[in-house]
C-alpha cells in the first residue's frame, strides 16, 4: 500500500476489503513499533537475552504477569513525544516532496505546514519561530528532525509492505 488516504475514509469502506486490511495492518505496524515507556524498553531486553523464551518455558506458556507489568511501567515511566496519530495522505505527499530535497531555508509557508503536520502526529501545540533565531529556532529545528524520522520510519513500513 504506497497511497494514504484518511482515516475517515478507511473507517467508512467495508472491513472486510483487502484495502481495509492492509490499511488496518499497517496502522497497527505503526503502533506496534513504537516503544510507549519503560515496559517495552524490558521486554525488548528479555526478548533479545533469551530471558523472556526462558520465563515462558518455566510457566508452561501459561501468564507469568509479563503483560501486565509491562503494562504497569509503561504507564507509570512513559516516553514522552511519541506520535500520536498517523499521517493523512495529503501531509505524507507534503513530506514525501519536502524531504526529497536538502535546503538551507525554510520559508514561512512551509514552516508552518512542518508545525501543523508535527502538532497534528505527536499531539502537540507548537508554534513556527519567531523573534529570536537561536532560542526558537533550535527547537523549530528539532521538530522537524523528529517529523522527519518519523516520515523515514512510514516509508519504511511502505516499503517493507511493496
Amino acid at each position: 500500500m504506497t497511497n494514504f488516504k484518511d482515516e475517515a475514509y478507511y473507517e467508512s469502506i467495508d472491513k472486510r476489503t483487502k484495502e481495509y486490511k492492509q490499511w488496518a495492518a499497517f496502522k497497527q505496524e505503526q503502533l506496534d513499533k513504537q516503544v510507549k515507556g519503560v515496559g517495552d524498553v524490558v521486554e525488548k531486553i528479555t526478548e533479545a537475552t533469551g530471558i523472556k523464551d526462558a520465563v515462558k518455558a518455566f510457566f508452561n506458556d501459561e501468564d507469568c504477569g509479563c503483560d501486565k507489568r509491562k503494562e504497569l511501567l509503561n504507564e507509570k515511566l512513559p516516553f514522552r513525544g511519541q506520535a500520536v496519530k498517523c499521517l493523512e495522505e495529503e501531509d505524507y505527499h507534503y513530506l514525501k516532496s519536502f524531504f526529497s530535497r536538502r535546503r538551507d531555508r525554510i520559508d514561512a509557508r512551509n514552516q508552518q505546514k512542518l508545525i501543523d503536520i508535527f502538532n497534528y502526529v505527536f499531539g502537540k501545540n507548537e508554534m513556527i519561530p519567531t523573534g529570536c533565531l537561536t532560542c526558537s529556532h533550535s527547537g523549530f529545528l528539532k521538530n522537524v528532525n523528529k517529523l522527519h524520522k518519523y516520515f523515514m520510519d512510514a516509508e519504511e513500513l511502505i516499503n517493507k509492505e511493496d
